[in-house]
Protein backbone atom coordinates (compact mmCIF):
# COMPACT_ATOMS: atom_id res chain seq x y z
CA UNK A 1 0.00 0.00 0.00
CA UNK A 2 1.10 3.37 -1.23
CA UNK A 3 1.38 6.39 1.49
CA UNK A 4 -0.12 9.63 0.92
CA UNK A 5 0.43 11.33 4.15
CA UNK A 6 4.68 12.64 2.75
CA UNK A 7 3.26 14.13 -0.13
CA UNK A 8 0.48 15.91 1.47
CA UNK A 9 2.69 17.34 4.38
CA UNK A 10 5.53 18.44 1.83
CA UNK A 11 2.52 20.25 0.37
CA UNK A 12 1.09 21.60 3.86
CA UNK A 13 4.51 22.74 4.57
CA UNK A 14 4.97 24.49 1.03
CA UNK A 15 1.86 26.12 1.27
CA UNK A 16 2.43 27.32 4.88
CA UNK A 17 6.15 28.92 3.98
CA UNK A 18 4.28 30.55 0.60
CA UNK A 19 1.82 32.58 2.73
CA UNK A 20 4.29 33.49 5.60
CA UNK A 21 7.02 34.37 3.12
CA UNK A 22 4.54 36.35 0.26
CA UNK A 23 3.29 38.62 2.17
CA UNK A 24 6.59 39.82 3.86
CA UNK A 25 8.37 40.03 0.36
CA UNK A 26 5.41 42.29 -1.19
CA UNK A 27 5.14 44.18 2.41
CA UNK A 28 9.04 45.36 2.35
CA UNK A 29 8.83 46.55 -1.07
CA UNK A 30 8.28 50.54 0.37
CA UNK A 31 7.91 52.70 2.95
CA UNK A 32 5.00 52.52 5.09
CA UNK A 33 4.29 49.17 3.66
CA UNK A 34 1.45 48.55 5.92
CA UNK A 35 -0.07 51.73 5.10
CA UNK A 36 -2.27 53.30 1.45
CA UNK A 37 -1.26 56.42 2.00
CA UNK A 38 0.78 58.42 5.50
CA UNK A 39 1.89 61.85 6.00
CA UNK A 40 3.53 63.56 8.65
CA UNK A 41 2.39 67.41 8.31
CA UNK A 42 4.13 70.66 10.30
CA UNK A 43 2.09 73.10 12.01
CA UNK A 44 2.74 75.27 9.16
CA UNK A 45 1.26 72.93 6.81
CA UNK A 46 4.15 71.73 4.85
CA UNK A 47 4.48 67.78 4.52
CA UNK A 48 7.42 66.69 6.64
CA UNK A 49 7.38 63.53 4.93
CA UNK A 50 4.48 61.28 3.11
CA UNK A 51 3.43 57.93 1.06
CA UNK A 52 0.70 58.31 -1.48
CA UNK A 53 -0.07 62.15 -0.52
CA UNK A 54 -0.68 64.76 -3.56
CA UNK A 55 -0.50 67.79 -1.60
CA UNK A 56 -1.23 69.09 2.05
CA UNK A 57 -2.51 73.07 2.04
CA UNK A 58 -2.86 75.01 5.61
CA UNK A 59 -6.04 77.22 4.15
CA UNK A 60 -6.63 78.85 7.77
CA UNK A 61 -4.91 78.40 11.31
CA UNK A 62 -5.78 74.82 12.72
CA UNK A 63 -7.44 74.12 9.21
CA UNK A 64 -5.28 71.56 6.60
CA UNK A 65 -6.70 69.85 3.73
CA UNK A 66 -4.46 66.51 2.31
CA UNK A 67 -5.19 65.18 -0.59
CA UNK A 68 -4.17 61.52 -1.07
CA UNK A 69 -3.52 59.29 -4.31
CA UNK A 70 -7.08 58.91 -6.61
CA UNK A 71 -6.37 55.04 -5.80
CA UNK A 72 -8.09 55.45 -2.61
CA UNK A 73 -11.62 55.29 -1.97
CA UNK A 74 -11.68 58.08 0.80
CA UNK A 75 -15.56 56.87 1.49
CA UNK A 76 -14.36 53.16 1.95
CA UNK A 77 -11.33 53.74 4.15
CA UNK A 78 -10.90 54.58 7.72
CA UNK A 79 -8.47 58.16 8.41
CA UNK A 80 -6.50 57.84 11.69
CA UNK A 81 -5.11 61.32 12.61
CA UNK A 82 -2.63 61.54 15.45
CA UNK A 83 -1.04 64.84 17.15
CA UNK A 84 3.02 65.29 16.37
CA UNK A 85 4.41 65.36 20.07
CA UNK A 86 1.94 68.04 21.16
CA UNK A 87 -0.58 67.99 23.73
CA UNK A 88 -3.54 70.37 25.03
CA UNK A 89 -4.31 70.09 21.26
CA UNK A 90 -7.74 67.98 19.35
CA UNK A 91 -7.22 67.19 16.16
CA UNK A 92 -10.71 65.38 13.36
CA UNK A 93 -10.87 64.45 10.11
CA UNK A 94 -13.98 65.51 8.28
CA UNK A 95 -14.24 62.99 5.32
CA UNK A 96 -15.12 64.34 1.65
CA UNK A 97 -16.84 66.25 0.33
CA UNK A 98 -16.07 69.42 2.46
CA UNK A 99 -16.15 73.13 0.92
CA UNK A 100 -12.85 74.32 2.66
CA UNK A 101 -11.12 71.86 0.38
CA UNK A 102 -12.97 72.58 -2.96
CA UNK A 103 -15.22 69.81 -2.08
CA UNK A 104 -12.42 67.46 -3.94
CA UNK A 105 -13.20 63.95 -3.35
CA UNK A 106 -9.92 62.96 -2.49
CA UNK A 107 -8.94 65.26 0.05
CA UNK A 108 -9.84 65.04 3.22
CA UNK A 109 -10.15 67.95 6.10
CA UNK A 110 -7.98 68.28 9.26
CA UNK A 111 -8.99 70.20 12.23
CA UNK A 112 -6.73 71.42 14.99
CA UNK A 113 -7.54 73.32 18.13
CA UNK A 114 -6.67 74.26 21.45
CA UNK A 115 -8.39 72.82 24.33
CA UNK A 116 -8.06 76.21 26.53
CA UNK A 117 -9.16 78.07 25.30
CA UNK A 118 -11.90 75.35 24.04
CA UNK A 119 -12.40 75.38 20.28
CA UNK A 120 -10.00 78.19 19.16
CA UNK A 121 -8.22 77.49 15.99
CA UNK A 122 -4.74 76.46 16.61
CA UNK A 123 -1.73 75.33 13.89
CA UNK A 124 -0.56 72.19 15.18
CA UNK A 125 2.00 69.14 13.74
CA UNK A 126 -0.45 65.75 13.24
CA UNK A 127 0.13 62.64 11.44
CA UNK A 128 -2.82 61.14 9.29
CA UNK A 129 -2.87 57.27 7.95
CA UNK A 130 -4.83 55.19 5.95
CA UNK A 131 -4.19 51.75 6.64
Amino acid sequence: MISTKVPIRIAAGALAAAAVLAPAAAQAAGPSPYAQAAAAVKGNGTLAYGKNIVSVSRITAGRYCVQVGKDIDLSKEVVQITLWNDFGKTVGAFMPPQSACKNEPSTILVPTNSVNPPSANVDTAFFLSIP
